[in-house]
């Protein structure tokens, strides 16, 4: 991809890839403390804290629990619905898809053969979610049905800040909202003229950025600030 590439599904799929073990584990633990009659405050309101939405659900799509970030989701109702407590999707083909990864995933331990991925279609206009459905493990069940964790990413938030790039890269203040705006689908072309800079301009700040975070391609460098964990400072009510 050259330097004017656009961030692709694969880079939001890598993403939630680097976050789904410790989510995983972050929602096993909150669950299995749920059965025992606890309240798991602490992870609920670590859980709470990540832009990446998480929800842990049955066999059949019933909902057992989910963050702040995937209540936002659900309550808009774009491209994931939920009727009955049951999880599912805006679109008919997705939907089967999503009840099958569920499906799978909670009948499952943990394999990678169990994991599903897939692309949750939105509302016109919008682009899609991210999604990845994986195990909880088999010994792991409410009232006798096994659970599966569902974990994706809005693609219109939690990407990190220009404040978080300064300090994971020491980028300086052009670099960094340029990193950003790359990370929005921008292109250098239009971002010369929002900037009022010379694309030239851009190019040696882009050069400059890859040689900071260690990378030598665009495509490399999305799915690098893609993968930064991000949090929100949002506090169930």
């Amino acid at each position: 991809m050259g330097l004017t590439g656009r961030r692709s599904p694969a880079a939001d799929i890598a993403a939630l890839q680097e976050l789904l073990e410790p989510l995983a584990k972050a929602a096993r633990l909150h669950t299995e403390l749920g059965s025992l009659g606890w309240k798991s405050s602490i992870t609920l309101r670590a859980l709470d804290q990540l832009a990446a939405a998480v929800i842990v659900a049955d066999c059949d799509g019933r909902l057992i629990e989910m963050n702040r970030a995937a209540e936002r989701i659900l309550e808009r109702a774009d491209g994931l619905t939920i009727g009955n407590g049951k999880l599912g999707a805006l679109h008919v083909f997705d939907n089967a898809r999503l009840e099958a990864f569920i499906a799978a995933a909670a009948a499952e331990q943990k394999t990678a053969g169990a994991i599903g991925r897939m692309r949750i279609r939105r509302h016109v206009g919008r682009r899609p979610y991210a999604l990845t459905v994986a195990p909880l493990g088999a010994d792991l069940a409410v009232y006798g049905r096994p659970l599966a964790v569902i974990v994706l990413a809005d693609p219109d938030e939690g990407s990190p800040s220009e404040t978080d790039l300064v300090e994971f890269f020491g980028l300086s203040p052009a670099e960094s909202r340029l990193a950003v705006a790359l990370l929005a689908d921008k292109k250098l072309g239009e971002l010369a003229i929002d900037f009022g800079v010379q694309i030239t301009t851009l190019r040696t700040q882009l050069s400059s950025i890859l040689r900071k975070t260690g990378v030598t391609r665009q495509i490399d460098l999305i799915r690098l600030l893609s993968s930064i964990p991000v949090t929100l400072q949002v506090h169930r009510k």
